[in-house]
């Protein structure tokens, strides 16, 4: 029997999301894609304004001509910096002389690290266990994609996880360089606040870090900002924009949803397709998302 109920309530559910996204003129399977529960799921729909200066802060670093190594984006878990992640490497994606390498798996050893790196790099040292055999051959790679032309960007994620054999061993990839003495790697590092404390412990146990992540009165950071009701309803204008046509939502939603979320992205990304979700269900309350539409949606899944 709860099998049953089980299908009907999917097929339901279905059911009405399509109908509501019809009537919206929006394309279902982009709607269904857009948003996932870790937030904004898809880079074409990363919102710029927020964190407006991130955009010229990586656009600096990541230049070839500057000599930076290191770069670490940080706020609270749900602060969007997986969004940026997407939004970034898809757009360096799109240039021949960048190439992105991505650790999501932190936890890893620096030594796995290293080999996932040259596993991604075709540089053939992934079956090794000897370290100085690995980095060696590593470091060779990097030389030889640098010298024609190649960029490598190297994005940990969840970096406050790695250790500090792990920091020490990325340190020293990004400090090599060409003969000409260009950078062969950068790394971008993001992560929660504990990652800026454990640099800054790192930092003080040995002084001779902050060479490799600049000095500490110019360290390359960005810390997120949160979204305003402004945001927000830009935000809501780009997912139309993406899934179709109209913005059901109206401004005073925003105000809602805001104070709701305290402006973390991915909680407004939630209460997104919470209030579409009811909205969609009930099907004769039109098409329009209010305030009180966002606040039964959060009303409904705090009872269930």
């Amino acid at each position: 029997m709860q099998g049953k109920k089980f299908l009907r309530l999917l097929g339901q559910y279905s059911s009405a999301i399509r109908e509501y996204c019809s009537a919206l003129e929006w394309d279902y399977n982009k709607f269904k894609t857009s948003i996932s529960d870790e937030g904004i799921s898809h880079p074409d729909l990363y919102l710029e304004d927020p964190n407006e200066g991130i955009v010229d802060k990586l656009s600096q670093f990541l230049d070839p001509s500057n000599q930076g190594s290191v770069f670490i984006i940080w706020d609270d878990v749900g602060m969007g910096k997986s969004s940026i992640r997407d939004f970034v490497t898809k757009s360096l994606d799109e240039l021949e002389d960048y190439y992105t390498v991505l650790v999501t798996d932190p936890r890893m050893t620096s030594l796995q690290i290293l080999r996932l790196i040259a596993r991604q790099i075709d540089s053939d040292v992934t079956a090794w266990n000897n370290r100085g055999k690995v980095k060696e051959a590593l470091r060779k790679k990097l030389l030889e994609i640098s010298d024609k032309g190649i960029n490598l960007v190297l994005w940990v994620d969840e970096a406050e996880r790695i250790n500090k054999d792990t920091i020490s061993e990325l340190r020293a990839l990004s400090d090599l360089k060409t003969e000409s003495g260009a950078k062969t790697c950068k790394i971008i590092l993001s992560g929660t606040p504990r990652l800026i404390q454990k640099i800054e412990r790192y930092i003080e146990a040995d002084p001779e870090d902050t060479v490799a992540f600049d000095d500490r009165a110019s360290m390359n950071t960005f810390r997120l900002n949160r979204w305003n009701a402004g945001d927000i309803f830009n935000y809501w204008k780009l997912l139309s924009d993406y899934c179709g046509k109209k913005n059901p939502f109206t401004t005073e939603a925003a105000d809602t949803v805001y104070e709701v979320s305290e402006g973390k992205p991915r909680t407004i990304a939630q209460l997104t397709k919470m209030s579409i979700t009811l909205k969609a269900m009930r099907k004769h309350s039109g098409l329009e998302i209010t305030s009180e539409d966002v606040l039964l949606a959060i009303r409904g899944h705090l009872e269930e």
